[in-house]
Order: structure tokens, then sequence, then C-alpha cells
């Protein structure tokens, strides 16, 4: 099967030759292509070289362009630094006051250069792709993104204290974030990725009405133009999976605090699950410690695709990784 054809498959219930993989590569495919983590999140080339290195290599059963959670903040007007090694930030917040949010527009992502820069990788992976390996597309979740604007802990003092304005400016922010995957699925995109990591942060009370409805939103507009959405949350997410069950996600990542168990038993039959070796120990296992972190997810749902639950890190020795290829190469699909 090509890798296309495995993946959708398996988000079908339909028979497939093994379970698909979708780890991600964003510090390791940089460090393993010779080129730093500044030049990685702003050349589309250096990504797309990493992309298709780290696919062939470890057999990844997608081309992904997620690098660093920034590029909308950076389009919105936020001064955005770009260590040579290390993730893109934001030195000091754009929005310093909620009444800052009203200065806030939703722009095309040619209107800025590390937006645009995402597009041509797209364009470039479609390309390259031919239709057998599918190509994901990445924006920022609603809340993620009030957070990349505003800090993490104005945001929680504001959801308290301002819920107005939070819901105005989750509003602008769910708007950029369909704007912008609706621009990488008219260049190629078959599936949106949405990173809402700040989301795992709160409760289910505040996650069903500051976060839910508006992943929703992202992911209904996802849907109409074409493409699946992977709904991917770092940390722990557990106590919000009655609400993710309620978003529509073809793919819901699960990281390494949470249950797949648990996951398997609340998230619909019409989602697959992706998760969740911990990368950690994967950076430091052995081959039998690998193989025995993959194999405690088998059979844990009939749509599962198998994952480190984040990021593998950039230090991790590329047969380490093959490992964990192999071993998910030996579960009954």
């Amino acid at each position: 099967m090509t890798p296309y054809e495995r993946l959708y498959n398996r988000m079908a219930g339909l028979p497939v030759d093994r379970v698909p993989n979708l780890n991600i590569f964003m510090a390791l495919a940089a460090k393993q292509t010779g080129v730093s983590y500044r030049e990685f999140v702003s050349d589309y080339k250096k990504l797309v070289a990493g992309v298709l290195w780290c696919q062939e290599a470890f057999d990844i059963d997608c081309y992904c362009v997620v690098s660093d959670p920034m590029r909308e903040a950076e389009g919105f007007g936020a001064k955005v630094t770009l260590p040579e090694e290390g993730v893109p930030f934001s030195p000091v917040p754009l929005i310093s006051d909620v009444e800052d949010i009203a200065s806030l527009k939703v722009i095309p992502a040619t209107s800025c250069q590390r937006m645009e820069d995402r597009l041509l990788a797209v364009r470039d992976l479609a390309e390259r792709a031919k239709g057998d390996i599918p190509v994901i597309g990445w924006v920022e979740g609603a809340f993620a993104e009030a957070c990349d604007l505003m800090s993490v802990a104005e945001v929680m003092y504001n959801l308290i204290d301002e819920p107005e304005a939070m819901h105005e400016l989750l509003e602008i922010c769910t708007q950029q974030a369909i704007s912008f995957a609706k621009e990488q699925i008219a260049c190629g995109a078959d599936m949106i990725g949405i990173g809402d990591a700040a989301s795992s942060l709160i409760g289910a009370d505040m996650y069903g009405e500051f976060v839910m409805p508006y992943q929703k939103r992202i992911i209904d507009a996802v849907h109409e133009a074409g493409a699946k959405a992977k709904l991917h949350i770092c940390g722990n997410m557990t106590q919000s999976l009655c609400h993710i069950a309620n978003v529509g996600a073809d793919i819901v990542d699960c990281d390494h605090p949470v249950s797949m168990q648990k996951a398997a038993e609340i998230l619909p039959e019409s989602c697959a699950i992706n998760g969740n070796t911990d990368p950690v120990a994967i950076l430091n296992g052995t081959r039998e410690s690998i193989y025995a972190e993959v194999e405690k997810l088998a059979g844990i749902c009939p749509k599962l695709i198998i994952s480190a639950g984040c990021e593998i890190p950039r230090d991790t020795d590329p047969q380490h990784v093959k490992w964990m290829v192999e071993a998910i190469n030996t579960l009954q699909p």
C-alpha cells in the first residue's frame, strides 16, 4: 500500500498492510540534514529537505510541515525571535492588555514571509507526493494562538476576569486559523494538523467554553474545504476528552501522559487515535525497551495509529527511531 492508502484506509476502518506511523520530526530533521533550526523554520526548501529525509529514513506515512507555533503570531504583528538552535518565540507579547485585541486583523498568508513559507513547503511537498503520500499542513488552534499573542499567565487570568474579551480574541484567532488552513489546502494539503498545546492546561469546564467550540469550527472549515483534520494537543488532556470527542477530528493525537485506553473508551469510533509512546523513552531507550513501548499499544482500538506522543527529540539516535518503526511493523494491523 502507499502511505496515502494506508493512512486513509486506517481512518476509514478498512484493512491495512501495517499500522500507520505518523511520528513528528522537527529539530531532528534539521540536525540530520545539517542545517540550523533557524534555517529550518525560515526557508521552506530546508524544511522540505528535512521532511523528505525523515520520511525516507523512517518510513513515515506522511509529509508534515509542522515546525513552530509562531508563524500566525508573526502574521498578526508579533516580534518573533528565531534562535539559531531553538523554537521561535516572542520575547514581548503582542497583546499586553485586552484593549489591544481590537487591533488584530486576519491577514492572508502571503502578507507574512514565514506564513507564505509554509504555503511554499506544502506546495513543494504536494508536487513530490503525487498523491501517494499525504501532505499534512499545520495551524495553531485558537487557544494556543491566544497564548502565543498574550502570555499564558495573562490568558489564564483573563479567562476569569475578562471572559468576553477572551472570546473576542479566540474568535479572531479562529478566523486566522481557518484562513491559513484553507490556503494550505489550496496548495495541496490533504490534511491539516491543529496544534492546541496550551488547551491541556485548563480544566474540562473551561475547555468546553473556551476551546471546544473554536476547535470544532476550524475542523468543520477544514472538512468543508475538502481535507481531513488532525488535532494535536501536547500534555495531559485526559480531563477534556469528553469535549474533544465532539470536535469532529479525523485523528486525535494523544501525548504520552494520556491513557490511550481511556482515550479509546471516550473518543468516538469515527475518530482514529494516534500516539503515544514516550519520546524520551525513544531517545534513551534500548531496542527491547522501545519494542515494549510500542507493544503496549497493541489492540487499543481498531483505528490505532502510532507515533511518539509528541516530537521525536533532536538528539535521538536515528537507530532508535528505526527500532520503533520495526516494532510498529511487527504489530497486527
